[in-house]
């Protein structure tokens, strides 16, 4: 898959934990020209002047990705008219960028490559000349309670339009069956392997002399604050680490951020964020066991395939997990439990003895089964 000129919708900041917009682009820019349509990022004039910035709209970031940020040029975008104004002048804009790179560039096919639903409105206004692959990383629906209907709707008219249909997680394959009489092709998930084969050293020694029951990734509302809670309070004699970037508090209920608060200034908890991705193995090389403490009475959380899992099963670390349907698959190396006491009862288990080497080696083995270059080669393979 080479010499195409693939558009991204993306649905998140560029800057954010969860990166698989990002990764994608990385890897199709090796061999293709790579716009990312930064939908969430759009702003009015006034808005870019207010943050101390003139707006760009179009930005090159490496030798094959730009960077198009929508610009609102018609005020009053509170009116859904202006909105889809607004909309239909940015992407005619991006269609002229497309025509100038296909002029000075030998390309072959043009792709959009759609990961929520939500965005299906791009695909729709790029128009039918375009290959559009709809690479399903979660249940975005079940994120979004109140909008649920509309986006399964969205998902639908997604799914009729679309050429190629890609699921990371036998969770999602069967969702989409459900939707769907088109094949749905099951995918590796996208690991970061590159910073996790030359681990440099840790930035910050988070040791204190007791076992480390570790979780990383982004803070944020999925998190059962309630449930840790309990668990770091009732075993002072474990330390626990939450680390990584505090995100969306604004969706904290108070009992939310009251627990939250609370975990904070227990003694036990160490909490901390990395200042570059490539110094997250060096916080989860020194977790004893692995944690993914995740409310699992929201349908998000249950029906997810957490990118977490390969950075902690590459790093041969035992995991304990409340309940995720996909985490199933993987009972060797990860337990499931929605209880505070089988935890402690499968963290002491973990803890009394030493972790398998042949469980280790087949961690590290799905790790790189999993890695970002498999799986857009293997979306690649589909493609052509």
């Amino acid at each position: 898959m080479k010499n195409n000129i693939v558009v991204i919708p993306f649905n998140l900041p560029w800057e954010w934990s969860t990166d698989y917009t990002n990764q994608t682009a990385f890897v199709l820019s090796k061999k293709n020209i790579v716009i990312c349509y930064m939908a969430h990022e759009a702003n009015s004039i006034k808005e870019s002047l207010k943050k101390g910035k003139l707006p760009s709209l179009i930005r090159k970031i490496s030798q094959n990705i730009y960077i198009f940020e929508p610009i609102y040029v018609i005020p009053f975008r509170r009116f859904n008219m202006i909105t889809k104004l607004n909309s239909f002048l940015n992407i005619l804009l991006l269609k002229l960028l497309i025509l100038l790179l296909k002029i000075r560039i030998k390309t072959n096919k043009k792709i959009v490559w759609i990961f929520d639903p939500d965005l299906y409105h791009v695909c729709q206004a790029l128009g039918k000349s375009f290959y559009v692959v709809y690479d399903c990383v979660d249940y975005f629906a079940a994120a979004h309670p109140k909008r649920k209907r509309e986006l399964l709707r969205k998902e639908k008219l997604l799914l009729a339009r679309v050429d190629l249909i890609v699921a990371i997680s036998k969770v999602l394959q069967r969702h989409l069956s459900k939707m769907t009489t088109k094949k749905v092709h099951l995918v590796p998930q996208g690991f970061r392997i590159k910073d996790f084969e030359k681990i440099a050293p840790s930035y910050r020694n988070i040791k204190r002399g007791k076992p480390i029951i570790g979780f990383a990734g982004g803070v944020n509302s999925r998190i059962d604050y309630n449930f840790l809670l309990k668990l770091v309070k009732r075993n002072p004699n474990w330390d626990f680490v939450v680390w990584g970037p505090l995100l969306e508090k604004e969706k904290f209920d108070k009992y939310t951020q009251k627990k939250f608060e609370e975990l904070l200034i227990t003694p036990n908890v160490i909490t901390g964020k990395v200042e570059k991705r490539e110094q997250i193995p060096g916080i989860l090389t020194q977790f004893d066991v692995a944690m993914i403490p995740y409310d699992s009475s929201q349908d998000f959380n249950k029906y997810c395939y957490p990118m977490k899992i390969f950075e902690f099963f590459y790093l041969g670390k035992p995991v304990v997990s409340t309940y995720i349907e996909e985490l199933q698959r993987f009972p060797d190396y990860v337990k499931i439990s929605d209880s505070v006491y089988q935890w402690e009862k499968i963290i002491n288990d973990y803890l009394s003895k030493p972790w398998p080497i042949n469980y280790q080696k087949g961690q590290r083995k799905l790790a790189e089964q999993n890695s970002w270059e498999r799986k857009i080669g293997t979306i690649a393979e589909f493609v052509f």
